[in-house]
């Protein structure tokens, strides 16, 4: 710091300001920001004061997004039972991965293989990696979606190729085996120690062996066979589950644990006492699911903010605003929304459905009216009027085509529905 005369000071003290106001001060070099708001943007700046109180003003400062909270069950519903859920939560938060399912991206897939084009966009997003050195570094990535992520990894070094040694091909679509994919880790986080090496049984004569004990050394890879733990196994593919843990020990990133997934069953339940807010489905509906969303518990018309009476499986969100909730006959509801389906273009029956993890935006059309079919296109699962978009009561046969945009979609007495478009 210098003081008004422009002369070297020593430093007394520090002071933050967040957005602009003054937060606190320490004399200490670290500081904690308390009372920050999850999902909210805030720049921190940090000003040095000398004894005689005079302030700097060139401070440096950070711009950063606080973590949004997870909902229960984390961010994809697919890895709720993986040994890696919280290491992929990790580089998740890190904007390191974004699903496997896009545009929903609501999936992780975490026991399908990695591909060299996918290991390269994690390390790019990983690493920060904006340097693409011209691009079209490999004649046989042209169109390829992992391109641009292709020719980052090769300006930064950490890749040379898959074709030796002309090394003109990368190989994009080939799954990475471990042993590859501790040479991409190495020579992106420039690993040099190898802990005296010959850290695994089955690795000797490997190309990769060297590269793998500075993994070990590390501690970023604890081996394939626990709990011995003496083979590390180069040659099989690398998991996508696996491919989370690599990267959250590489960048020394804690696992992020999420809420277990909240049930309840039928009853009247005070929000948020009992039941939090949010979304749930139900799991039995055979004897007609009635359920209310309630402002108070008086018993009448009144208290009742939203309600329906269904023999099909539903799905409600409870807003933070309600002060109960009551159920009937509606089996057990739970935060677990997993799609339904087999997969969003397959055929599927009533109830209640979320548009692009279970019902895939198009259109369809349903097998039999004859009971009298109805529909409806949600912007929301509330149950109010409000949140329809478009609905039909019909004895016809209908076609229906459900946008990107649209949330939910639902029906009752309409057979099955088919994807035609």
């Amino acid at each position: 710091a210098r003081n008004a005369g422009g002369q070297t000071a020593v430093v007394a003290s520090y002071r933050v300001y967040v957005n602009g106001v003054l937060d606190g001060s320490t004399a200490s070099t670290s500081y904690t920001i308390d009372g920050l708001t999850s999902g909210v943007t805030y720049t921190a700046k940090v000003e040095a004061v000398d004894g005689a109180g005079n302030q700097s003003t060139d401070g440096p400062s950070i711009t950063f997004t606080t973590l949004k909270p997870l909902p229960p069950g984390g961010t994809f519903w697919d890895d709720n039972d993986s040994v890696h859920e919280g290491n992929i939560e990790a580089i998740a938060a890190q904007g390191i991965t974004r699903g496997c399912n896009p545009p929903v991206n609501d999936q992780y897939c975490p026991e399908k293989n990695v591909t060299r084009g996918q290991m390269a966009a994690f390390l790019v997003r990983a690493l920060n990696l904006t340097d693409d050195g011209g691009g079209n570094t490999f004649i046989d990535d042209d169109g390829s979606t992992f391109e641009d992520d292709i020719a980052k990894l090769a300006a930064a070094g950490i890749t040379r190729g898959c074709n030796p040694p002309a090394n003109t091909m990368y190989c994009p679509d080939k799954n990475v085996t471990r042993g590859q994919m501790a040479a991409f880790l190495v020579r992106a986080l420039n690993l040099t120690d190898d802990g005296g090496g010959n850290t695994f049984i089955d690795d000797d004569g490997s190309t990769f062996e060297d590269d793998i004990a500075k993994l070990a050394a590390a501690g970023i890879t604890l081996g394939c066979n626990p709990p011995t733990n003496d083979r590390y196994c180069p040659d099989n593919a690398v998991k996508r589950g696996q491919m989370a843990s690599f990267l959250a020990r590489a960048l020394n990133l804690s696992p992020i644990i999420p809420p277990d997934e909240i049930t309840f069953g039928d009853g009247v339940w005070t929000v948020p006492a009992q039941v939090p807010p949010g979304t749930y489905r139900n799991s039995d509906s055979s004897n007609f699911c009635e359920w209310k969303r309630l402002s108070g518990f008086g018993g009448g018309d009144a208290d009742v903010i939203e309600d329906w009476l269904t023999q099909e499986i539903d799905i409600v969100t409870i807003a933070p605003t309600d002060v109960g909730f009551s159920s009937e006959d509606c089996g057990t509801w739970s935060s677990d929304l997993s799609p339904r389906t087999t997969s969003p273009t397959a055929d599927f029956g009533g109830g209640t459905f979320q548009v692009g993890s279970e019902v895939a935006a198009g259109t369809w059309r349903n097998s039999d009216s004859s009971g009298n079919c109805y529909w409806e296109r949600l912007s929301g699962f509330g149950g109010s009027i409000a949140e329809i978009i478009d609905n039909e009561f019909s004895a016809s046969i209908q076609t229906v085509t459900l946008m990107s945009s649209d949330l939910g979609f639902s029906s009752e007495r309409c057979g099955t529905w088919t994807k035609i478009s």
